[in-house]
Order: C-alpha cells, then sequence, then structure tokens
C-alpha cells in the first residue's frame, strides 16, 4: 500500500511522534506533596479563606480528606 499523504505532513508527524516518546520517556517528580496540600487547604479554611462549594455540589467526601490524599 502506497502512503498518499504529503510528504511534509508524513515528516511532521514523525517529529511530533519522536517529540511526544521523547516527552514520555522522562519521569515528572510530583510537584506537590497531596497530604501538606490537603494540610493547607484545611488550615486556609479553617481562617475563612476558602468558599464552601455551592449547595448540593457534592464536590467534598465525607469524612477526613487527608486520609484518601495519600
Amino acid at each position: 500500500m502506497k502512503d498518499h499523504r504529503d510528504p511534509a505532513e508524513a515528516r511532521l508527524d514523525e517529529l511530533l511522534g519522536a517529540w511526544c516518546r521523547e516527552i514520555d520517556e522522562v519521569p515528572v517528580p510530583r510537584l506537590v506533596d497531596p497530604v501538606r496540600a490537603v494540610d493547607v487547604v484545611i488550615a486556609a479554611k479553617k481562617r475563612g479563606r476558602v468558599p464552601a462549594p455551592p449547595d448540593g455540589a457534592g464536590t467534598r467526601p465525607p469524612g477526613d480528606a487527608r486520609e484518601e490524599a495519600v
């Protein structure tokens, strides 16, 4: 079967594919410690700096969120 694509398009596909594979090869370190992030949010909420979700939004699970962040 012959490839009927434009050679420039084929080369672009090849370059972008190689770029994606190169990016996937490098592990990305965790940028935020989830336990620390939950502690910061809880502390901010206690100080009144985090608004409550709208009624019925159901965005926060009941209980201690730190247990699920690990």
